[in-house]
């Protein structure tokens, strides 16, 4: 794990360490004095960008891409797919038709190795540094410089992050205050105010989680990287039969399966958050992004009443995950200079601004700083996105390998054989196995 850095205490702190971190972070010449920009240099073009469905993808950048094309004279083929159906369509067409796709969204913690080990990204920092290809008001360094490690690979800068994400401990305040429970600092006080809360007469959970075994790799990690442990060691073999593996284990599982939801396992992050947006569980951890959902009155029973800290320390601290979604260009598209105009405008101030509006986290620091987003926002889950953010391991929601779905599947596995009742110390050292086979390290 990466970037093990002690939280500073105040917010004010880490606000001044960004901006030093700014200065080193950005390479000389990627800000330049503001001047004329030609918009139209590559007019007539038409670019397809493929996307993972998400409310900025399908509700915010649609009703707005017309703006894009009166400005530039580009027009934009914008096709948006589910998820799963997005990586599928998304490897096929980059494999079978690479030329076709212009530009792609790229979750780095997921894809990055194996779109690298592909050649599927383009090295951007050379348009960042063009003064004829990106516009001077872009300012590549009002972004947070630990945002702009996630759409990096191997030190080189493949896209700009979307919308960064930690993972905090969501929590219904009225109940812990009607219990008399303290907000948990640590793993031990975690468990025990899930056991406080937890109410099996009625089916209301102490705490909910993914209980989905591919999915709940990614909400065990920042358990793992409290108990000091990590994926893989410094030759990339991995370290699932460790204790601190097996100490993530027994708390992230056996908690969900000591106090958790009926059906707990294979729910998936939207089971999940559901549950605890209709007043069925005492605590909920997960992405920071899901805020808008649990304060939304028309989804959530909590809205109003949620609580937000940051995710329980153990024995070497907390460390949530940092992630992001990334724009990125394909290497193979004829028009990586447009397809650099679209992505510089989607996250140029002013679309993070609207973004802002939604409650949608942003990297740039400015938007993330302006009074619009700090009103807009619970104070609470601002303080504890910022405290994660310095201690977070960068793009370490799962071993960072190639092929990361069959690897996260032999985790999950582990995951859900524990949270279902079995003994963590086999269902480590059975993942290990198989993860070694799947990494041919036998």
């Amino acid at each position: 794990m990466t970037n093990r850095t002690r939280p500073k205490s105040t917010r004010r702190r880490f606000l001044q360490s960004v901006a030093a971190g700014a200065a080193i972070a950005c390479a000389p010449g990627l800000a330049r004095a503001a001047g004329s920009f030609n918009w139209k240099r590559f007019a007539g073009t038409r670019l397809r960008f493929l996307l993972d469905s998400h409310p900025w993808t399908t509700g915010m950048v649609p009703p707005r891409l017309p703006e894009f094309e009166k400005l530039t004279g580009i027009k934009v083929d914008w096709q948006v797919y589910p998820e799963d159906q997005f990586r599928q369509k998304l490897t096929l067409d980059l494999r079978s038709d690479p030329s076709s796709v212009d530009g792609y969204m790229s979750l780095t913690s997921w894809d990055g190795e194996a779109f690298w080990a592909a050649g599927w990204y383009e090295p951007i920092e050379k348009f960042v540094r063009s003064a004829e290809l990106t516009n001077p008001q872009f300012d590549i360094k009002d972004f947070f410089p630990n945002t702009l490690k996630i759409a990096s690979m191997h030190g080189t800068l493949i896209g700009v992050p979307l919308y960064p994400e930690v993972q905090l401990l969501y929590y219904d305040k009225e109940k812990f205050a009607k219990h008399g429970v303290k907000v948990p600092q640590t793993i031990t006080e975690f468990i025990a105010a899930a056991k406080s809360l937890e109410d099996k007469k009625t089916g209301y959970a102490g705490y909910v989680s993914r209980g989905e075994g591919l999915q709940a790799v990614y909400t065990i990690a920042p358990f793992l990287f409290a108990e000091g442990g990590s994926w893989l060691d410094a030759k990339r073999r991995p370290l699932l039969d460790s204790d601190a593996f097996v100490k993530a284990l027994h708390v992230y599982s056996g908690t969900l399966h000591d106090y958790g939801p009926p059906g707990i396992a294979g729910m998936s992050w939207y089971e999940s958050v559901i549950v605890f947006a209709q007043a069925n569980a005492a605590m909920f951890t997960d992405s920071s992004n899901f805020v808008s959902i649990v304060e939304n009155p028309k989804k959530s029973k909590l809205a109003g009443r949620v609580g937000y800290a940051m995710m329980p320390k153990g024995p070497a601290g907390r460390h949530s995950t940092l992630i992001s979604w990334a724009l990125s260009i394909n290497a193979k598209s004829h028009h990586k200079e447009a397809a650099w105009y679209l992505i510089q405008w989607l996250v140029s101030k002013d679309m993070e601004e609207e973004m802002a509006k939604q409650k949608i986290p942003v990297g740039r620091q400015s938007v993330w700083n302006g009074a619009d987003f700090q009103k807009l926002m619970p104070k609470a889950w601002l303080d504890s996105f910022v405290g994660e953010l310095p201690g977070a391991a960068v793009n370490q929601a799962n071993p960072l390998v190639v092929p990361v779905p069959q690897v996260r599947d032999a985790i999950g596995r582990a995951i859900v054989a524990v949270i279902e009742g079995g003994k963590a110390r086999p269902a480590a050292e059975e993942a290990q196995k198989e993860v070694l086979q799947i990494l041919k390290m036998t």
